[in-house]
């Protein structure tokens, strides 16, 4: 059986790890899962059916066999982002067996460092004729001393938590070590690695490092397949526009929606918008042609307006306003970018009208080429969705809700908000906080030294907040040390919390002990 986040990662893997199983005509239970009491729900649930469990995109950071307490017998594949892994998932080599890159992302301690004493023995009390010679670290006994090294090896590498690699390239490089890869399963990675950059989960110098390794093999792959039918898969190189979905909107709508843009305008200002017609201007590019459908901008204009924004954006400070990717292309007509896509597949994802099981099959379906209905539908629903980011945002700002408590930013989303149902889901409330984070940093620089959080209400349990945060903006790193201080500042005020997402700094608490906790997480980071 295979337990699969219920995320972009988890979905790109499991596609490409579902048609290697076809091939080899394996049976298999698909269990899409959404957190870690699901996942303890499911694997019971399923426990004496199966003896291999595949998790993909998830239980890396949890103690497998402390939570799901597998059958003797049982093999447990963990094939996850979430980094630092948990050590005894690393050092069972029996029940569970840890899939990962050739890649180091995290020093993973010894382990005789962690679990062995050393098997010399030493006297308690030092030789007394040596206490003057020796340092303060000689007096103290062995045992003492390898507890004291041991905890401060934990700290230090369950301090930070973040995202490794992909695990949809995981599974590619199984498949072309198996000979088995081709341009569909490359196409998926490709959807994978584009939601960890533009979601904020590596860096941008990561991505880079991991799309060249995809070149080569894109490289590989269309010379592979080289074919003259024009109902071949193609992948393309494309220096892609970090504006949301602008090819399926007008122009103008992109840049005012996207956050990227809309944060360094200021785009909810009078000067603001202001600034983005004198852009506009600079370009040459006329009013008319970007208030239309791009796909009904003059064809020399489309032709060349990406060049146009990348030479005029550098004078605007939008020094990053375009990223290496790919477009799929198939057929005539259809042809699509790797974050179109993305956004599809996000709307179905992330749907609040679905479970989590109807949305991760919806986002399957998506992902098939072949379904552009599903694809355009998700698309439009993804428009819909940037306009509720912009409104929230200008709302927090304009409102005066976002707070600074000296540590880390702040905002709530309250009970009763029109909103509350558009921003349920925890990825959804990431993407808020992200943008938020931009945004008011925009107009604070002294903010971007500092994490973001946004608490909102939950529409279907008032009695509960979702607690969501993000590291400063000026940290290189796509690490968080925000999942260890939510704990520890719950339990210091004995806060009713559930850390049940798979992402360490999300986490629910009963609406009535916000206050306390906030109170508790400043003093925390202040010392």
């Amino acid at each position: 059986s295979s337990g699969i986040n219920a995320e972009y990662g988890g979905l790109c893997a499991w596609k490409i790890l579902k048609s290697l199983l076809h091939i080899d005509n394996v049976q298999y239970t698909l269990i899409p899962v959404d957190g870690r009491s699901h996942l303890e729900n499911a694997f019971k649930t399923h426990s004496d059916q199966n003896t291999v469990v595949v998790l993909i995109d998830c239980g890396g950071n949890l103690n497998i066999m402390e939570m799901l307490e597998p059958l003797p017998d049982s093999q447990i594949f963990v094939i996850d982002s979430h980094i630092p892994y948990d050590l005894d998932n690393i050092y069972d080599g029996q029940n569970v067996k840890m899939v990962v890159s050739d890649s180091h992302e995290v020093e993973v301690p010894q382990y005789e460092d962690i679990y062995e004493e050393d098997s010399d023995e030493e006297n308690d009390e030092p030789n007394s004729k040596r206490r003057r010679e020796d340092d303060e670290d000689s007096l103290i006994p062995r045992k003492e001393r390898w507890k004291r090294k041991r905890e401060e090896l934990l700290y230090t590498y369950y301090e930070l938590s973040g995202y490794g690699a992909s695990v949809s390239m995981m599974l590619f490089d199984l498949a072309w070590k198996m000979s088995k890869d081709n341009c569909q399963y490359m196409w998926w990675a490709i959807i994978a690695i584009t939601d960890q950059y533009l979601n904020h989960k590596v860096s941008r110098d990561r991505y880079v490092t991991t799309f060249g390794i995809v070149q080569q093999h894109v490289q590989r792959l269309n010379n592979l397949h080289d074919s003259s039918s024009i109902n071949d898969m193609k992948l393309k190189y494309s220096n892609e526009l970090r504006l949301e979905l602008y090819r399926h909107w007008t122009l103008m709508e992109s840049l005012r929606q996207s956050p990227y843009t809309a944060s360094r305008f200021r785009i909810w200002t009078t000067k603001g918008k202001k600034k983005l017609n004198e852009f506009l201007a600079d370009m040459g590019l006329p009013l008319l042609q970007c208030n239309q459908n791009y796909a009904s901008m003059d064809m020399e204009i489309r032709r060349e307006v990406r060049n146009w924004i990348e030479v005029t954006a550098q004078r605007y400070g939008l020094d990053d306003i375009s990223y290496s990717s790919f477009e799929l292309q198939y057929g005539f007509k259809n042809k699509f970018c790797a974050a179109d896509v993305l956004h599809a597949v996000s709307a179905a994802l992330t749907s609040p009208t679905l479970d989590t099981e109807a949305a991760f099959l919806r986002a399957q379906d998506t992902l098939n080429r072949n379904n552009e209905q599903l694809i355009h539908a998700g698309i439009e629903q993804s428009k819909a969705f940037c306009s509720s980011l912009l409104n929230q945002v200008q709302a927090f700002i304009d409102m005066k809700q976002v707070v600074c408590t000296g540590p880390f930013v702040y905002a709530l989303i309250q009970d009763g908000s029109t909103e509350l149902e558009t921003f349920a889901h925890p990825a959804r409330l990431i993407q808020l906080c992200r943008y938020l984070c931009e945004a008011y940093c925009a107009t604070t620089r002294k903010a971007a030294t500092l994490p973001f959080i946004i608490a909102a209400a939950q529409p279907l349990d008032p009695d509960y907040s979702c607690v969501v945060g993000v590291p400063p903006l000026s940290v290189d790193s796509n690490k968080s040390y925000l999942g260890r201080a939510f704990q520890q500042a719950a339990d210091r005020v004995e806060a009713v919390v559930e850390f049940d997402d798979f992402e360490p700094s999300v986490m629910r608490i009963r609406s009535e002990d916000k206050a306390k906790f906030f109170d508790a997480l400043t003093a925390l980071l202040v010392t």
